[in-house]
Parts: structure tokens; C-alpha cells; sequence
């Protein structure tokens, strides 16, 4: 299983050709041609589970002109909900023809059919009922202005927005805590039922994968960046906040300031540079001026230099939340 992992991240950026959608391609020809091509954040597929040999479930469906109409899934660690319910779904007892609805990464394995990793499985959808969608949150809620009409909204992943309205119900997986529409922060992915009106009816948050997140904004003179905040002077009293340099490649963040505001160590060695840690186990070191991080896994590369100005060490922020595994959300 780790091998077949390791070959979907190498492919990555050779599926991009089976991965995106209509849509997604057809808008491709908006932008300048200088503007990067880059792959959708999530991918859906869907089919009746068929017979199938090898590791995972194979699923087909009917939609020939589909890239995707047969697929063999991996379940892994993902959660397998009834899409009836919202309570998990047994995948040992899910028979040949029942129908599966899976969103998964844009990473696959270039084999016939195509082998991909699930995020999220749902079964047991009714007849005539429309599947929960998978969704990330990419911003918090914002309400409409006092004596304006409309529903909070969540910007999402990769584009989109989630309609919310007083009557929506929020469950959690697996655990009685309670969830509000205020505990949904960047980062957060969930399953969405909607209303005929395109308004959620019930959001049931899943599991975490990130460890945190961080919020930008920018003012005249910088970028003001957040870890597990915003900036709201009322809700966000507290949140540690630090400034980002802007260069022509992008917002550099001081790893000191970011990395020990989300729960790691930070220590300078005179032969790595700038050290961070976790639990006593390295992430990462890097040197001011290089190019690379050096990590448990090897040699791992940045859109921009390390730079050291002023006795602060910085990283390209995108490339700082990715080594530390912090959802980046751009204001």
C-alpha cells in the first residue's frame, strides 16, 4: 500500500489529463497562457461496485464520455458514511451493483483502470435523492451586513461557495461534541446535504487532516498572517499574529513566529540553519539563502529562497504551511 502511495504523488501532475472535469478544461482557455495550469483540489467518482480480483473496489458507471467511468478505489482510513443517515457505512457488507460515491485527491495511479485513494466514501443514497457533497472550507463564515437579506456563506476549496442558513444541522463524525456554524474553520472538510434551494440542510464535519491553519491580510506596508485565527478585534482577541515580507515570488512568513504559534520547536543549529521540530522528532531544517528543506524523507524544494533579514529567518508562507501541515487561507 505505501508503494502503490508513493506512485500516485509521483504521477500527480501526469493525471491532470484524466482529472479534471469538463468544466475545469473548458475554462482553460480564459487565462493568460502564462498563468500555471494546476490540478482540481478534489475529485469525484462514482459507479456500481463490480467484479473485481485485485486490492480495493472496483467501481464502473454508464457515463462513457467520463475519463473516470471505471476506477479502482482504495479505502484506506477513509470514512465510509450512509448517505441515508449520515452514520458509517459498513463497507464489508456493500454487495456487487450497489452504487458508491467517492471523492478523492487528483494524485492516481496511471494503471487500466485508474487506482485512486479515497478521501471519503458514501453508500445507501435513496432513489431519487441527491448524494451529500464533499466539501473543504477554505474561509469562515461571512454574514451578510445588518438589514441585508441572504444566508452566511463559506468560501470553499477550489472555488465555490457554501450556502448556510438558521434551519441548517450540524453533526459531527464519531463523537457527541457540539458543532456550531462558528467551529468551522479553514481547512475543515465536511459533507453536505442541500435544500431544492442549493442551501445546506445538514453539514457532518469529518475527521481533520490538517493541524491548524493560518489567515492573511494584507495592509499598505505588509501581510499580517494568523495561526488558528483571524481578525475579528471581538472573536480573535489573543490570536498570535506576525508580519509576512511581500517579494515578487510570493508572501515570505517567519518560520519562528508561525511554526511555535501552532505547537512545534524551533532551534537554530549552526550546520542545518533553522530547525523545527515536533514531539522531539525533526519536520524540517533549512538554511537561510537555500533552496531546498532537508527532511526525514529527503530533500524537499521551495518556490523561493530561505531568506534571513533582520535577525528573523523566513519561509515562503504556502511552502511553510506545507511542511507543517497548516491549512493556508488567503484573505
Amino acid at each position: 500500500m505505501k508503494k502503490l502511495l508513493s506512485v500516485w504523488m509521483i504521477l500527480a501532475a501526469l493525471s491532470a489529463a484524466l482529472c479534471v472535469p469538463a468544466a475545469a478544461a473548458e475554462a482553460e482557455a480564459a487565462p493568460p497562457a502564462a498563468e500555471p495550469e494546476t490540478l482540481p483540489p478534489f475529485v469525484q467518482v462514482w459507479g456500481k461496485v463490480s467484479p473485481w480480483d485485485g486490492e480495493g473496489i472496483y467501481l464502473k458507471n454508464d457515463d462513457k464520455d467520463s475519463h473516470l467511468n471505471e476506477v479502482v478505489i482504495h479505502p484506506g482510513e477513509a470514512p465510509a458514511v450512509d448517505g441515508a443517515s449520515g452514520l458509517p457505512l459498513d463497507l464489508e457488507k456493500v454487495k456487487e451493483g450497489d452504487t458508491l460515491y467517492v471523492w478523492t485527491g487528483p494524485a492516481m495511479a496511471l494503471s487500466l483502470p485508474p487506482q485512486m485513494s479515497a478521501l471519503v466514501i458514501v453508500g445507501n443514497v435513496p432513489a431519487g435523492a441527491a448524494a451529500p457533497e464533499f466539501c473543504e472550507i477554505a474561509r469562515r463564515a461571512v454574514s451578510p451586513a445588518p438589514g441585508d437579506k441572504g444566508n452566511p456563506t463559506f468560501a470553499l476549496t477550489g472555488g465555490g461557495e457554501l450556502e448556510v442558513t438558521e434551519k441548517t444541522v450540524y453533526t459531527p463524525w464519531l463523537t457527541r461534541q457540539m458543532v456550531r456554524m462558528e467551529d468551522l474553520n479553514p481547512g475543515d472538510r465536511a459533507l453536505v446535504w442541500k435544500d431544492k434551494n442549493g442551501a445546506a440542510e445538514k453539514v457532518q464535519l469529518l475527521p481533520g487532516v490538517y493541524r491548524g491553519y493560518v489567515s492573511t491580510f494584507a495592509t499598505m506596508h505588509d501581510v499580517r498572517i494568523a495561526v488558528n485565527g483571524g481578525f475579528d478585534a471581538e472573536r480573535d482577541q489573543g490570536v498570535p499574529q506576525f508580519s509576512g515580507q511581500r517579494t515578487d515570488k510570493g508572501v515570505m512568513a517567519p518560520i519562528r513566529g508561525v511554526a511555535e504559534a501552532a505547537g512545534y520547536e524551533v532551534r537554530w543549529d549552526k550546520a542545518l540553519g533553522v530547525v523545527v521540530s515536533r514531539d522531539g522528532e525533526t519536520v524540517f531544517s533549512v538554511q537561510p539563502g537555500a533552496e531546498t528543506v532537508q527532511t526525514p524523507e529527503g530533500e524537499g524544494y521551495l518556490s523561493a529562497p530561505c531568506l534571513k533579514e533582520g535577525g528573523t529567518t523566513y519561509l515562503p508562507l504556502e511552502d511553510l504551511c506545507h511542511w507543517l501541515n497548516l491549512y493556508c487561507s488567503w484573505g
